[in-house]
C-alpha cells in the first residue's frame, strides 16, 4: 500500500494488525522520528454520527487511547475548532501534551476530511508534561452502502525527547487499534440512543 504524506514524500505502508473491520499500518516518514501511522475503520453507522463523535473534542478521552484530557480550547466555527489535548505516558516518560487546531471540509463526492496540526506556540506550557510540537493527523470519511461510513486516518508527529523504543512501539501498534475499537464503540453508543 502507498500514499503520500502532506510533505510529499512516498511512504510505503505495512500491515501490523488487521481484525474487527480494522486494518493498522505503520511506515518509516523522513520527516518523523518515529514511524508513521494510518488506519482504516468500518463503522456501523451513517457518516453524521461518525462525524459528530469525532468532532466532539472534550470526548476524546472516551475513545482516543491513553488520551488522559481533551478540552476545547476555542471554536473558531462550526467547521474549525482548537483544543488542548493531554496523553497519559507510562512511567518513567512524561506525559505529553499539545495545542491542535482541527478543521472539516465536506468534498463534493460527499466524503470529508478532517486534518489538525499542532500549535507549537500556542497557550502556556504546562510543568511536568513535554509539549508536543509537531505532529499532523488527517482523516477521510466517506459513506458505505448500507449506512455505513468507512474511516481513513493518518498520524505523523514527533513526541519529544528521549523515549524507550518499548513505549514507542507500544503507542504505534497497540494504540491505533484500541482507538479505532473504542470509536466503533463510542458512535454504536451514540447511534442507539
Amino acid at each position: 500500500m502507498h500514499a503520500f504524506t502532506e510533505a510529499h514524500s512516498p511512504v510505503s505502508w505495512h500491515m501490523v494488525k488487521s481484525a474487527n473491520n480494522i486494518k493498522v499500518y505503520t511506515s518509516n516518514v523522513p520527516e518523523y522520528p518515529v514511524k508513521g501511522i494510518r488506519a482504516e475503520v468500518i463503522f456501523d453507522a451513517p457518516i453524521d454520527r461518525v462525524l459528530k463523535i469525532a468532532m466532539d473534542v472534550n470526548h476524546y478521552p472516551n475513545w482516543i487511547y491513553k488520551c488522559k484530557t481533551s478540552v476545547l480550547a476555542k471554536q473558531v466555527s462550526k467547521q474549525e475548532l482548537i483544543y488542548y489535548q493531554v496523553t497519559d505516558a507510562p512511567w518513567p516518560v512524561d506525559d505529553r501534551d499539545q495545542y491542535s487546531v482541527t478543521k472539516l471540509s465536506k468534498h463534493a463526492d460527499g466524503s470529508y476530511w478532517m486534518h489538525s496540526h499542532t500549535l507549537p506556540n500556542y497557550g502556556a506550557e504546562v510543568e511536568g508534561n513535554v509539549r508536543v510540537k509537531n505532529g499532523k493527523a488527517t482523516w477521510n470519511f466517506v459513506t458505505l452502502p448500507n449506512g455505513k461510513t468507512k474511516g481513513e486516518y493518518e498520524l505523523f508527529f514527533d513526541p519529544e525527547g528521549n523515549i524507550p523504543s518499548w513505549i514507542i512501539n507500544l503507542f504505534i501498534t497497540e494504540g491505533p487499534y484500541v482507538t479505532m475499537l473504542n470509536m466503533q464503540r463510542e458512535v454504536k453508543a451514540v447511534s442507539s440512543k
